[in-house]
């Protein structure tokens, strides 16, 4: 993690109903009264006293978390809940080290094994296992992401997930058809993204298909291709296992048909605010699912596109999807001084009538700001398919049904393999820096610049 501004906020009863926000109240839909949907074993919660938690910011510019947040202090006036933004590593560190934990934490879940086996988080199997707590709802790549040697530490709270965003008119321009469009053909990808460049000179100013394993995506292709990166408990890091090159070959070929890395690289460097594809720049990307609100449907709503799954490669144009995921949860560190209006805590923004309340007030939001609404991911199947059912109004054919896909996708979604490990952040950056990046620029064979990675990696990993 990097460092960041240290920001606390103490929310009181009193400095609730002075907030701008009712309390009890959400402006997309009125008053509610706000329903405990809890464990089977404890229908009537109760929790009190001082409660700090890290991470996780309750701006008025983030509706989804501000609104639950309200709501459970609603629910619970007996807790005095402090809320720090954001914290450093360091901080974590020394707070474990100097007995003054926060009582919850929102933590990115690939550090789950990192602050795991550390000792810095408590398990959540007593809490889980007292209040008869359902977790078959969430995801299973987002469970597995939360997880550490067999036990599960942390609750997912969000998601995120990646699809191949298709330009139809460049497509077409290509000789190819959108209808007919195999996303397990990876080479015929490349073929229609050397056909969708387009240069003035020596200078590109249109690139045909990014597969984004410059930036860090490789995983995706790899996964597709068949490969692993890991081996099943987290000791032994595989990644020139013989598909893993296989695919790195494939992602280099990539580029070298549109002209190089070097040419990408360099318009790269234009690419402003994730607008690439919805402005004309980039024809055919993987990429996350806010592209959708966040680039198409405010800088190109009119836009011909299509959002299609990656396929396995070569299964064929009904094969199974290829796609990996990541996103925050919420921990309990040991140490907690609360651990039980904590776990309180954790339940109540994870229900689905909260979860309704904080897609309400996004809503509401976007609304205000002339912007179509879009389903928030959250890690459950059963809150974003609410979203999608109840609060989605059709803005157009295209986002109609890449929102209809989001849910498919997530299902067949991977945790990367290397989050299993302590060290999930070094390997995540060898991975790029001395595997991929080495390949796509051409100073080394895809096979020498994953051997290299490879040990490297290990090193890391036994170094621990």
């Amino acid at each position: 993690m990097s460092s960041k501004r240290l920001f606390t906020h103490t929310l009181s009863r009193r400095r609730l109903l002075g907030s701008g926000i009712a309390v009890g109240a959400v402006a997309a839909s009125g008053t509610f009264a706000v329903p405990i949907v809890l464990g089977a074993a404890r229908q009537t919660p109760e929790a009190s006293g001082k409660l700090v938690e890290w991470g996780f910011g309750i701006q008025e510019s983030n509706p989804l978390a501000r609104a639950r947040v309200l709501a459970f202090q609603d629910a619970f006036p007996d807790v005095d809940l402090e809320i720090v933004e954001s914290f450093d590593e360091q901080k974590l560190l020394t707070a474990a080290a100097s007995d003054t934990m926060p009582d919850v934490l929102w933590l990115n879940r690939f550090e789950t094994a990192t602050w795991a086996a550390r000792g810095v988080l408590m398990p959540l199997t007593d809490y889980i296992e007292r209040d008869s707590y359902d977790t078959s709802d969430f995801y299973p790549f987002a469970i597995a992401e939360a997880t550490y040697d067999g036990k599960l530490y942390g609750i997912p709270g969000g998601a995120d997930v990646r699809g191949l965003y298709v330009n139809v008119d460049a497509l077409e321009e290509a000789g190819g058809s959108i209808d007919d469009l195999d996303t397990s053909d990876w080479e015929s990808l490349n073929d229609f993204g050397a056909k969708m460049v387009k240069k003035s000179g020596d200078q590109v100013q249109v690139w045909g298909f990014d597969n984004r394993s410059s930036v860090g995506n490789f995983w995706l292709w790899g996964y597709g291709n068949g490969g692993h990166f890991m081996n099943d408990d987290g000791t032994e890091a595989t990644f020139n296992d013989e598909k893993v090159v296989e695919a790195l070959q494939w992602a280099v070929d990539t580029y070298d048909k549109q002209g190089g890395s070097k040419l990408y690289d360099a318009l790269a460097t234009t690419f402003q605010g994730d607008q690439q594809f919805a402005n004309g720049t980039v024809a055919m990307t993987v990429y996350e699912q806010w592209m959708l609100s966040a680039a198409i449907a405010t800088v190109a709503p009119d836009l011909n596109f299509r959002l299609l799954p990656v396929r396995v490669h070569g299964s064929g144009p009904d094969g199974d999807i290829t796609t990996y995921s990541g996103g925050n949860g919420w921990y309990i560190p040991k140490g907690a001084k609360n651990p039980d209006a904590a776990w309180e805590y954790i339940k109540f923004l994870h229900t689905d009538a909260t979860w309704q309340i904080g897609a309400e007030a996004v809503k509401k939001l976007r609304q205000e700001n002339n912007n179509p609404y879009f389903p928030s991911l959250t890690g459950k199947t059963s809150a974003d398919q609410w979203q999608i059912d109840n609060l989605y109004e059709s803005v157009g054919p295209a986002f109609d049904d890449a929102v209809k896909l989001l849910p498919e996708l997530l299902e067949a979604s991977h945790a990367r393999e290397i989050g299993k490990s302590p060290v999930a952040g070094q390997l995540d950056d060898i991975m790029l820096a001395n595997g991929v990046k080495p390949a796509l620029a051409g100073s080394s064979s895809p096979q020498d610049a994953l051997d290299d990675a490879n040990q490297q990696a290990q090193d890391a990993i036994d170094m621990f």
